[in-house]
């Protein structure tokens, strides 16, 4: 009898310590699961914060924008595009998310040359533009195209460039490269590192 009592108190200890393992364990993993919570809400208040930021809120919007750029009374620039988002914020900039247009013009404002891209940013204390997705150069009066892929603009210097694949048609042959420099209006260009060209005979 002795032996079956201690075998029972035996029993019972051990029953005692597989609870207090079990409740442990399960202490140990509702602890885990409350700080994933935790870090899952952090993190997803912290992205309401930064979405809800003044730098992620346009101060303007416009649609069907269409501006004017003169010196001395002449006509030199002229931007067109479906959408225009202005942000004023340490570093003020202008989106043109739909795509936009750019005639330039020349001394006696005849249209020289356009622009046009899926995407435009410009930078307002720059002075500077890019231009990305489908980008494509015309000079009207020298009949030759650009097309490429991202192109960067300069207005302070007056210049266009880019580090990107590029294709100028002329009217005799198709130039291919990387990388090209020109004035705003296309009218000298350089390709820098020219790797195919194709005759307009050749094309025949």
């Amino acid at each position: 009898m002795k032996r079956s009592a201690n075998e029972n108190e035996f029993k019972n200890i051990m029953s005692r310590s597989a609870a207090i393992i079990k409740f442990r364990v399960l202490s140990g993993i509702a602890v885990l699961l409350v700080s994933a919570m935790l870090v899952s809400c952090e993190n997803d208040m912290m992205a309401v914060i930064k979405l809800s930021s003044k730098d992620s809120i346009p101060d303007i919007a416009i649609k069907d924008v269409h501006v004017r750029q003169t010196e001395n009374g002449k006509l030199t620039m002229e931007l067109t595009a479906p959408k225009m988002i202005s942000y004023q914020t340490r570093e003020s900039y202008t989106e043109f998310p739909n795509g936009l247009r750019i005639v330039f013009y020349d001394s006696i404002m005849q249209p020289k040359s356009e622009l046009t891209a899926n995407y435009g940013i410009s930078w307002d204390s720059r002075n500077t533009m890019s231009a990305r997705g489908n980008v494509v150069v015309k000079n009207f009066q020298k009949f030759e195209q650009l097309n490429t892929e991202s192109l960067f603009y300069d207005r302070n210097a007056k210049k266009v460039s880019t580090e990107e694949f590029v294709k100028i048609t002329t009217l005799d042959r198709t130039i291919l490269g990387k990388g090209m420099e020109s004035d705003e209006l296309f009218d000298n260009w350089v390709i820098k590192n020219v790797t195919g060209t194709i005759y307009v005979n050749e094309q025949q």
